[in-house]
């Protein structure tokens, strides 16, 4: 290791494990498929480990000057972590900017000033949760300025740290200071742990359940002008480094942020391997001439770079590349990224840091906030017309819509005009709303009256029906939202509302995922008790083109002008997924088993009794049916609802099985 009384040394080793955390997140955010999973699934943890770092390398810095002054100066802290921070993210914004204004959808360009405004206010943690935690939200790969949570992380840390330190190491002593210190880690990991099984998103973005991670940082720092000769030598010296480098890719290789509850007590052996290498790696050792290599050095010393490039190269390359991206895509973005990089470090990043003083910072910080500020606002004001690619992609979609976002919305809109005095939509489509709690919306006391149950899929066949009600005579439908991860609550809730008391007819029609066997089970166990007659509707038919746009869009854009709308039905069953049309099988059988009467939901899109199948993705009047890759627009429910009508839903007596229907 290196001198401990020589704590601020340069260590280009702390520069290779840089460079490790920026290409592992790199590849995990490339998402290069092998197989049934993607190279590298827990690169995330690159993030973990520039946590811990980052913990180490200011505390040690915040330490080293009160040891050395007396005291720590707040001001003097902020005006570097400035210096450090905001000059690259500002020139990533800067040259972003008009590229989201060419590329970016209307509903896309609101989102992203509203992202580039919270990552300059370092709160970008609570902006990603709240925006990626509607239903339906578009893909996190697709949001340039997502990664800017790690930084709000920090930053939030930063305001609550520094000052805690001035007033323990003034009151205390440092060794006094370690041991708080190792008390708030403590409580962090417990916090992280259980925020972690009881809500993961909120987990994954809350400063709480990082706080351990850069605590352990600190708790280091703390350790090496402590006790900086502790644990050295003999064999620890010789195995930790190896043993954490093979911990650290280990979990790399194997780690699925899915499956895993991350952050929490899963995610010590990397915050364990990190500390590891920091303290127990000393020059001449084979793990620390490794990354103290001269190219692993450099990509460390780009890694704030590269952080700050790749997710913004990356999602506006997603965005502009029609299908799944090629190897030659991703070799492109990688190789843009690295040479923006570059001319960040030398152009912005060390000038500013290093050689540019305050009054020219400052006024370079006005200039660069300037058009961003203003660009926000024009886009909040609806003051921003977009040219070139979005005005030469709404001529090309003619009478469609082309923003999804918009359409989406749409669909929600029959349910939340029912409700005057509550907004419906996808912000809240998780959870049953008041009305469907509490109110009664059936009206006719000689109707046939029908719930439907469901999630957002139970959205579209409400839409279906309501809007054929002429097809449907002397019938009411109301609607229920049940989600399956709160399912035996939300049951509980649907027994108890008054439409559930004045219904007839039960229709469950949500997304089968997959634990489509169980939850069908669960619904039939407690409603079948009630008598009332019961519809189990299949699976809806999904539709994937391999890429960020929904099959109509992709074919649309792939064609140009030259596109025929209506030949996309006839080509869609090649993109359709295998997985629903399999499970109504199953579905069909548990129907039949268990005496209700079964629709097929997917019938209503596919039709395979021809002697060409064909799905409907356009409407004969050339409108898209779905607005994604399974829910349906307004125009494609109001069409699959008079399929429904045709297809004799409703016509025969309900309390009878018909398991051929």
């Amino acid at each position: 290791m290196s001198n401990p009384n020589h704590a601020l040394a340069y260590r280009p080793e702390i520069d290779g494990m840089r460079a490790i955390a920026v290409v592992s997140v790199m590849i995990y955010h490339l998402k290069i498929s092998i197989g049934d999973t993607t190279l590298l699934k827990g690169g995330f943890l690159g993030v973990d480990l520039f946590f811990v770092l980052s913990g180490f390398l200011i505390t040690q810095i915040l330490i080293r000057e009160f040891n050395t002054a007396g005291s720590i100066s707040i001001r003097q802290f902020y005006w570097r972590r400035a210096k450090r921070i905001l000059p690259p993210l500002l020139a990533v914004m800067l040259v972003s900017l008009p590229a989201a204004w060419i590329i970016l959808l209307p509903s896309e360009l609101e989102r992203f000033s509203l992202s580039l405004l919270s990552a300059l206010a370092f709160i970008s943690n609570a902006f990603w949760f709240f925006e990626l935690s509607e239903y339906g939200a578009q893909s996190g790969l697709l949001q340039p300025f997502l990664h800017t949570w790690s930084l709000a992380i920090e930053e939030q840390y930063y305001i609550v740290f520094p000052p805690l330190l001035i007033l323990l190491m003034r009151r205390w002593s440092l060794r006094s200071a370690l041991w708080v210190m190792v008390a708030a880690a403590l409580i962090s990991l417990v916090a992280s742990e259980v925020l972690t099984e009881v809500h993961s998103s909120l987990s994954f973005y809350s400063p709480t359940s990082r706080a351990w991670e850069l605590l352990a940082g600190s708790i280091l720092a703390a350790l090496t002008l402590l006790n900086p000769t502790a644990l050295l030598g003999g064999v620890l010296q010789r195995v930790v480094p190896a043993l954490s480098l093979v911990v650290f890719f280990a979990c790399l290789f194997t780690f699925d942020l899915a499956k895993l509850a991350h952050p929490g007590v899963l995610t010590l052996p990397v915050i364990l391997a990190t500390c590891g290498l920091i303290w127990f790696m000393k020059p001449g050792d084979p793990v620390t001439e490794a990354l103290a290599a001269r190219p692993v050095v450099y990509i460390g010393k780009l890694s704030y770079s590269l952080y700050l490039w790749h997710f913004p190269v990356f999602a506006f390359g997603r965005l502009t590349t029609l299908g799944s991206p090629t190897v030659s895509d991703m070799a492109l973005w990688v190789l843009l990224t690295f040479v923006l990089s570059v001319a960040s470090y030398y152009l912005v990043e060390k000038p500013f840091r290093f050689n540019v003083a305050p009054k020219r910072f400052a006024l370079a910080l006005c200039a660069a906030l300037l058009p961003i500020v203003g660009g926000t606002a024009l886009v909040a004001t609806g003051n921003l017309t977009q040219t070139g690619r979005i005005q030469a992609l709404a001529e090309l979609y003619g009478q469609n819509e082309m923003d999804n976002t918009v359409l989406a919305k749409a669909s929600w809109g029959p349910l939340d005009r029912l409700t005057p005095h509550e907004e419906i939509g996808p912000w809240n489509a998780k959870r049953a709303s008041e009305y469907e709690k509490h109110a009664l919306w059936f009206t006719d006391d000689s109707s046939r009256k029908v719930l439907i149950i469901g999630d957002s899929h139970s959205k579209d066949m409400f839409n279906a029906l309501t809007s054929n009600r002429d097809l449907f005579p002397r019938m009411e439908f109301a609607r229920f939202n049940l989600h399956r991860k709160s399912l035996d609550t939300d049951l509980e809730l649907l027994l108890a509302s008054p439409n559930f008391q004045a219904a007839d007819v039960i229709m469950i029609a949500p997304r089968y995922y997959r634990e489509y066997r169980a939850a069908a089970e669960t619904f039939l166990r407690a409603l079948k008790p009630s008598g009332k007659d019961i519809i189990l509707v299949g699976p809806g038919a999904e539709f994937d083109a391999g890429g960020a746009q929904p099959l109509f869009d992709w074919y649309l854009q792939m064609g140009g002008e030259e596109a025929d709308l209506l030949a996309l039905n006839a080509w869609a069953p090649k993109f359709e997924e295998p997985t629903p049309k399999e499970r109504e099988k199953d579905l069909r059988q548990i129907a039949q088993d268990a005496q209700v009467v079964f629709y097929s939901r997917r019938a209503l899109v596919c039709q395979d009794d021809t002697v060409t199948k064909s799905c409907t993705i356009v409407t004969p009047d050339g409108l898209k049916t779905m607005y994604d890759s399974n829910h349906w627009t307004l125009e494609g429910a109001k069409l699959f609802g008079q399929r429904a009508a045709e297809a004799g839903w409703f016509s025969t007596e309900l309390t009878k099985l018909n398991p051929n229907q």
